[in-house]
């Protein structure tokens, strides 16, 4: 795929190809699209492929799987509006709570104010937008992600 050619998923099966063949480190890691309902987005990941010395999950792996969640997200929404764009992260912040014993689930929400967002790129080109990923583990969250993700039309 080249640099300028556009990115179209519109399933959980053509996001996970997506991932594997653009960001080849999310195929060592064994993400997986568990599943997408038009606002939240599942990934997992195996803790084998994703362990530290501590029996426990990496935190860089916690960090790209949350990442990953938020920019496939991003994808998704785009693809649902047939806007063709760059999408990257700009930065993000994280609280790692509770260490990771067992297989990676990461969920990411639509926030509210995606329909502005599309508004700003359809009128503008550009615009940024947070995002909150979180690891979760029975239920509570073992990390949280403060990600910004920088969005421009091609």
């Amino acid at each position: 795929m080249s640099h300028y050619e556009g990115i179209h998923v519109d399933s959980p099966e053509s996001l996970e190809r997506i991932y594997h063949r653009l960001i080849p480190i999310s195929a060592h890691m064994g993400v997986k699209v568990v599943d997408w309902d038009g606002t939240t987005l599942r990934l997992e990941a195996p803790l084998a492929n994703n362990i530290n010395h501590q029996q426990s999950a990496f935190g860089g792996s916690l960090f790209s799987l949350a990442a990953l969640a938020g920019w496939g997200l991003v994808q998704l929404k785009l693809s649902e509006t047939n806007l063709d764009c760059s999408t990257v992260i700009a930065g993000g912040d994280v609280n790692y709570a509770l260490p990771v014993y067992g297989d990676l689930i990461c969920v990411c929400d639509l926030p509210e104010n995606w329909p502005d967002t599309a508004d700003r790129l359809v009128d503008k080109g550009k615009a940024s937008l947070r995002l909150a990923p979180t690891i979760v583990v029975d239920g509570q969250s073992a990390m949280a992600f403060n990600g910004h993700y920088v969005i421009r039309t091609r």
